[in-house]
C-alpha cells in the first residue's frame, strides 16, 4: 500500500520540477549548467590531464553564477549540437552562438557579447581578397556541419564546392592536407589558431566583411526571468569592460595580444 501511495508522489513531484521556469531551476539547485566545445581557444578548452576547462564560455558562465551563489557545470557538446541541446534541457546556457533564422524559430538568443567576423584560414597560395574569389565550384571550402558558417556559406559564396566536416579541426585538417582551399571560421579563432602555428595557413578576411554578434542561446519558455536575467547581465559587464577583459585575457593564453584584437570585435 505504501508503494501505491509514494508513487504518484514522485511522479507528481518529478512534473512540477520539469515544468518550473529555468530561473526557478537555477536558483532552486543553484547550480548553472552551459555548454562546452573543446579545442576551441579561447572560448573553451579541456586540460588533458586534470579534465578541467578554461576559456572565455567557462568565465562567462563563473561571472553569471557567482552572484547567484551558484556553481557552473560544463556540458560537453559541439556547436552543430548546441541548439539541440539547449531544446533537450541538457543545458541552461550556451554562449558563443551567432543567431540565424532557422536558430531563432528552435531557441531564443540573449543580448550579443561583441561583434565578430567570418575570416579564412587559407592554404599558402591561395589568396582570395573577396568572397566572389570563392565562387568558383574550382574553389573547395571547408566548414563545420551545422555551424554558423554553415548557415551563411550559400549566401556569401553559393557556387563553391563546400567540404562539411564534423569540427572546425577536421575542417583545418582538411586545408592542411590540401583537401580543401581555405576554412571559413570565425576571425577570434582563425587569429588563435594560427598563432599556435602559422604553417598551417594565411588569415584572410574577405570584402565586404560579413560582421555578426555573437551572443547565447536559452530554450524558449513562457517565463522570460532567466533570459531576462542574463540580458541584464551582460549589460552590466559590457558597461563595465568586462567582457572585453575576459576575452582579451583568454587570447594572451594563447599568444594573441589585446593590440592584435581586429577593430571589427566591437564590445
Amino acid at each position: 500500500m505504501t508503494g501505491i501511495v509514494a508513487t504518484p508522489w514522485r511522479s507528481g513531484r518529478a512534473r512540477a520540477q520539469a515544468d518550473e521556469s529555468a530561473m526557478a531551476r537555477v536558483m532552486r539547485t543553484r547550480r548553472i549548467r552551459y555548454g562546452v566545445v573543446d579545442a576551441q581557444p579561447p572560448y573553451c578548452c579541456k586540460d588533458p590531464v586534470s579534465g578541467a576547462w578554461r576559456g572565455f564560455m567557462v568565465d562567462l558562465a563563473a561571472d553569471l553564477a557567482g552572484p547567484l551563489g551558484a556553481v557552473t557545470a560544463p556540458v560537453e557538446s559541439t556547436w552543430g549540437t548546441a541548439v539541440l541541446d539547449v531544446q533537450a534541457g541538457k543545458v541552461d546556457i550556451f554562449f558563443g552562438l551567432g543567431p540565424s533564422p532557422e536558430r531563432e524559430k528552435a531557441v531564443d538568443f540573449v543580448k550579443p557579447l561583441y561583434q565578430n567576423a567570418f575570416a579564412l584560414i587559407a592554404r599558402a597560395g591561395f589568396d582570395p581578397t573577396r568572397w566572389k574569389d570563392l565562387d568558383d565550384p574550382a574553389v573547395r571550402v571547408a566548414i563545420e556541419i551545422g555551424s554558423i558558417y554553415d548557415l551563411n556559406v550559400g549566401q556569401l559564396c553559393p557556387n563553391a564546392t563546400v567540404i562539411r566536416l564534423r569540427t572546425n579541426n577536421d575542417a583545418l585538417l582538411s586545408v592542411q592536407a590540401r583537401r580543401a582551399d581555405c576554412q571559413i571560421i570565425a576571425i577570434i579563432l582563425a587569429l588563435t589558431t594560427l598563432s599556435r602555428n602559422a604553417g598551417l595557413g594565411h588569415l584572410v578576411v574577405p570584402e565586404p566583411q560579413f560582421l555578426y554578434p555573437t551572443s547565447g542561446i536559452v530554450a524558449k519558455e513562457p517565463d522570460q526571468a532567466w533570459r531576462n536575467h542574463i540580458d541584464g547581465w551582460i549589460d552590466q559587464r559590457r558597461g563595465a569592460g568586462a567582457l572585453r577583459r575576459m576575452l582579451i585575457a583568454n587570447l594572451a593564453l594563447v599568444g594573441v595580444k589585446a593590440e592584435d584584437v581586429p577593430a571589427q570585435m566591437l564590445f
